[in-house]
């Protein structure tokens, strides 16, 4: 009897196929392989789809004639496997030759099996080919099988997506652009988006000239053809443990996140070249800078986005060769010791660099994109935005200082300021050592019993929030599962990621995919002129069914013995929320129907955010579970003020009357329907907004992990009875001066 598996091979077997030194066509052949042993079955083939010409190309198989490969093209709809393209589902065949779609190819031999299973590849919603399954085993594959197979197309997507583009790319390269080196100024004003002091020598990823080219740089290389085997070699030792690090403590970055690293290594088409410049004379250094920099000119003539888009890691790639090349090699030949500076990054691209140690990031722009600024206070590395676009026309490998809490940049520092900066650096990582007085509870002098709970946004978060003995996770905002990958997970993917964060946490609120605004994913992004009034939230979910079906799915499947919340960000009324609890409860009997395990009887709740949805609080309280108010945008949407504007930075109040009066009318509403209510965003770290809070009844929180403590000592020195004296008193307020007045009074 044959044993499938429901979440496929493990990542340290998947990066194993980089170890053997052949071109991609003999990587796709070890994936093949691969694929036919885990789902035991006789024959398994690849098809990429080439977009040239809209053919599906025989590219690998197992099982089959591989003459074959490069020569069957199938267009849309032709066979099984043109057919499986065409539906964009897995196509299930048990007696393949007597099937209507089934193509007889002379000598292919394929009619040597009966049951044939296709499933389509996709990566970021976009078609990149067919893996197909055949077996002379009439009736060979059930359901349980296409959802392995699905699992396996999803991990192996990344590694499939680079292997597409390389095999498409056309050779034609140009020359290389020159730096334009000017004169700068020593000192910057920026913006930081995380805190931190950071020293190193700058590394241009991208500069204001769009200078993408590889450099290299004033380092003792070792220029031997020995010392460049040693460095390949490394790298990819480097690089296969760095991706098993990254799958354990940074799930969400999904799988094989450095495939095209590893397969650019693997080919001998690029490594067989660099060696072939060395053994015409070139130094090991030059020859690298040289076919990396081929390989970059390729990918910007690309008319293929997807390509373009991986010139970050062909820059990257050049960067860790180089490294291992040097005298002084690093252990982990990655960034450390130095600060990366870009025009901008993808999140999933600040990832990479933040896992490669990178000691800080200095970026172009304002700093806005609160993706970017919770992202990197969650990898815990301080990054700066400077507008000043003469910054980044500056030289590389200037050593510079970044000193995130004052916000500035420091470029060529005398030797008594760099002292003063590794003396802080020092006295940082001692802090940072000691072990604080730790509050498990928070508590007022009255005996109220405040709960206070965590915001996650990845995964590695738990172990902070933990140490800060958390209550449990009152926020995990899904979108960073999205916004880290630059692309949509697939249901097995979401599911891991679910299931390991209940396993650590056991009681959290999943809030659902909130994209827009001011976070922005590559495939899902479409310009408009107020993303914030735009396709945002619970609306962007409503309108992509199929995204939105597959993270309920995920999340139901994952819910099994605990207690499952899920929260709707940006609703309006009732009408979108029973909208949205009607896609969970079909997404039930889907499962249900599927004979998949999943919780039933999830709890529902509703983000406030919106003056409509405080209109309409009593409606909402009497059908939902739960409710949360989300301070962020609910003082954003009430006041009319943009919070990232920092023009009007002043007026965004979260203490106006306004604002007072909507969250007292939402506890009201809570109070009198028995809905749980609790406060999340940046006004619940708030002092005095926290006294407010509580003064109104509100017993619940959820805060970032770095703000707990903070919260528990405040509230185990106030007492409930002038908290809510203070509620009373604010409430009367007919501006923001007098509620600054009642404040200012409290404190004396």
């Amino acid at each position: 009897m044959k044993k499938t598996f429901d979440l496929i091979c493990s990542v340290r077997e998947l990066t194993s196929i980089f170890n053997t030194k052949t071109n991609v066509g003999g990587l796709l052949n070890i994936v093949v392989k691969l694929v036919a042993k885990h789902m035991q079955t006789t024959a398994c083939s690849i098809f990429l789809y080439k977009e040239t010409t809209e053919e599906l190309v025989l590219r690998a198989t197992a099982g089959l004639n591989s003459d074959f490969v490069g020569k069957i093209r199938l267009k849309t709809g032709e066979g099984v496997t043109g057919r499986c393209l065409k539906e964009m589902r897995p196509v299930n065949i048990p007696r393949g030759a007597e099937d209507p779609s089934f193509k007889h190819i002379p000598g292919w031999d394929e009619e040597q099996y009966n049951s044939i299973l296709a499933v389509p590849i996709l990566y970021q919603s976009k078609i990149l080919g067919v893996l197909v399954l055949e077996d002379p085993t009439p009736d060979y594959y059930d359901n349980h099988d296409i959802k392995s197979l699905q699992a396996i197309t999803s991990q192996l997507a990344t590694f499939l997506e680079n292997a597409s583009s390389l095999i498409q790319l056309d050779k034609n390269a140009g020359k290389n652009k020159k730096r334009n080196n000017k004169s700068r100024k020593n000192y910057y004003k920026g913006t930081s988006v995380s805190e931190g002091i950071a020293i190193g020598n700058a590394l241009f990823l991208s500069s204001a000239n769009d200078d993408v080219f590889l450099t290299t740089r004033n380092l003792n290389y070792i220029e031997t053809i020995d010392s460049f085997d040693k460095a390949l070699e490394s790298s990819i030792d480097q690089l296969e443990k760095l991706q098993a690090t990254m799958d354990e403590n940074l799930s969400e970055a999904g799988s094989l996140i450095f495939a095209s690293h590893l397969l650019m290594l693997s080919d001998d088409n690029f490594s067989g070249s660099i060696r072939k410049y060395i053994k015409a004379g070139d130094n090991p250094s030059v020859s690298i800078k040289r076919v990396v920099n081929e390989y970059i000119e390729l990918f910007m003539n690309s008319q293929n986005l997807t390509v373009q888009e991986k010139i970050l890691d062909l820059k990257d790639l050049g960067h860790r060769l180089l490294r291992n090349l040097t005298e002084d090699e690093t252990e982990e030949g990655d960034y450390t010791g130095q600060i990366i500076i870009a025009k901008e990054l993808m999140p999933s691209e600040l990832v990479k660099l933040a896992a490669q140690h990178t000691e800080g990031f200095i970026l172009l722009g304002s700093g806005s994109t609160s993706h970017i600024s919770i992202l990197a206070k969650s990898l815990d590395v301080p990054v700066i935005f400077l507008n000043d676009s003469d910054f980044f026309k500056s030289t590389e490998n200037d050593l510079i200082i970044i000193d995130a809490y004052q916000s500035i940049v420091i470029v060529e520092p005398n030797t008594e300021l760099i002292e003063k900066y590794l003396t802080n650096l020092k006295h940082i990582k001692e802090k940072n050592t000691e072990k604080p007085e730790i509050l498990e509870k928070a508590v007022t002098i009255d005996g109220r019993k405040i709960k206070i709970q965590a915001n996650i946004n990845i995964l590695s978060d738990t172990t902070a929030a933990k140490e800060f003995k958390t209550e449990g996770v009152g926020l995990y905002r899904s979108e960073f599962l999205f916004l880290i990958r630059n692309n949509f997970p697939s249901e097995e993917e979401q599911y891991i990621i679910y299931r390991r964060l209940l396993e650590r946490m056991e009681d959290v609120v999943f809030r659902t995919l909130d994209i827009g605004g001011d976070k922005i994913l590559g495939p899902a992004s479409t310009m408009e002129q107020n993303p914030f009034m735009g396709l945002r939230g619970i609306r962007y979910s409503l309108r992509n069914p199929d995204i939105f079906s597959v993270q309920i799915r995920s999340l139901l499947r994952a819910g099994v013995g605990f207690n499952l919340k899920i929260l709707f960000p940006l609703i309006t009324g009732i009408e979108d929320f029973r909208e949205a609890v009607k896609i969970v409860k079909q997404s039930i009997n889907d499962l249900i129907d599927e004979g998949i395990e999943c919780a039933t009887q999830p709890e529902i709740g509703v983000m406030i955010e919106l003056p409509s949805a405080v209109m309409l609080i009593d409606e909402l309280a009497e059908e939902a579970d739960f409710l949360s108010i989300g301070t962020n945008d609910l003082v954003q949407y009430i006041l009319g003020i943009d919070r990232n504007n920092e023009q009007i930075s002043d007026l965004y109040i979260p203490h106006h009357p306004s604002v007072l009066r909507a969250v007292s009318k939402i506890s009201e509403a809570a109070v009198k329907h028995n809905c749980p209510l609790s406060v999340c965003g940046n006004a619940a770290a708030d002092p005095d907004m926290l006294e407010y809070f509580i003064g109104l009844g509100i017993s619940t929180f959820s805060t970032n992990h770095s703000m707990i403590q903070f919260m528990r000592r405040q509230i185990n020195e106030m007492n409930y009875s002038h908290a809510k004296y203070f509620a009373k008193k604010s409430l009367s307020a007919r501006t923001v001066k007098d509620i600054q007045d009642l404040i200012a009074k409290k404190r004396v």
